[in-house]
């Protein structure tokens, strides 16, 4: 579900195109800060706008006044404001960088997600706590500090999913599938039947969060992914032309082993692989993929055996 609920027949563009120079200024600021690179002239801003919607997943239609929300948002720094537990929930790239923050420190080990909920309080309170501070589940200035006291600065970044994922054995790889139902009841059932017989070949433990003429939300695809735990989800979305990879990344998080796989895969078969911080890539434990395009004119089999031999040669190493 699109984060922004207020919709209009007016698209960004249009109110963009009417910007004062101030207004424009202002903008490219906040562009800036969420880490997208951009300048006051009127055709970057439209394109970097774009790109700002595209990966956090918001509405085309979406108002001025909630674009510059999702901006503001999107632009903070641990310690900027101060974050707590509470109504309307608090998001964006400081609680993003926090639960990144904690994760690298092992108080934090649901996914990065950018969003202040229950267990990320739970982990505060653990983490203040063990500092001895106030224990309130409250990040003010002080715990803000005391957390970047005890980063490393050479810790490189990585998603607690991530790393987590390197502790598996590679002789029990696991891989759920999560399939767009697109294309005539043969053609998704002959992929479907492909996955599972290789899967079986290579000695691959198969799982699917969906099933062939069977509408599945995201909440429940995640669900599903989330209690099954497995060494790698799949999904797979239709698209009519072009092929891409895409695999977690954020503002301040990273899967590894998604990037690897992704940019291992992609150069292989000149795909374009690329991070985005989309919902499910955000919501799912294990590490995530989503190949974009006419998945049917893959080579499944091969697909596959690629990925179970890179993330064999990740575990080993």
């Amino acid at each position: 579900m699109l984060r922004d609920g207020l919709n209009t027949s007016l698209n960004f563009s249009e109110y963009i195109k009417l910007l004062t120079e101030t207004e424009a200024e202002d903008l490219n600021i906040k562009l800036n800060s969420c880490g997208y690179q951009s300048s006051d002239n009127l055709n970057d801003l439209l394109n970097t706008v774009e790109l700002f919607i595209e990966d956090q997943n918001l509405s085309k239609e979406i108002t001025k006044e909630n674009l510059w929300n999702e901006l503001l948002n999107n632009g903070y720094v641990l310690g900027d404001r101060i974050l707590q537990l509470q109504s309307p929930t608090l998001y964006g790239a400081d609680v993003e960088e926090l639960q990144e923050y904690l994760s690298r420190l092992g108080f934090f080990s649901d996914p990065i997600n950018s969003i202040f909920n229950s267990n990320l309080e739970v982990s505060v309170k653990q983490f203040q706590e063990n500092r001895g501070l106030s224990v309130d589940g409250v990040v003010g200035m002080y715990t803000s500090i005391e957390i970047r006291k005890l980063l490393r600065p050479n810790l490189g970044t990585s998603l607690n999913e991530a790393v987590k994922s390197f502790k598996r054995d590679s002789n029990t790889i696991s891989i759920c599938f999560d399939v767009d139902n697109i294309g005539n009841y043969k053609e998704q059932n002959d992929f479907y039947q492909k996955i599972k017989t290789h899967c079986t070949e290579v000695g691959v433990s198969v799982y699917f969060s969906s099933e062939v003429n069977q509408d599945n939300n995201e909440e429940n695809v995640v669900g599903y992914v989330n209690k099954l735990n497995p060494s790698l989800f799949l999904k797979f979305a239709f698209k009519e032309s072009g092929l891409s990879i895409n695999y977690f990344k954020g503002k301040h998080s990273l899967s590894i082993i998604g990037e690897q796989l992704s940019n291992t895969i992609g150069l292989d078969k000149e795909i374009t692989s690329q991070g985005k911080s989309l919902p499910i890539l955000k919501k799912t434990k294990s590490v995530t993929l989503i190949f974009n395009g006419n998945f049917y004119q893959f080579n499944i089999e091969e697909l596959i055996t690629k990925i179970v031999n890179e993330l064999k040669d990740i575990y080993k190493n």
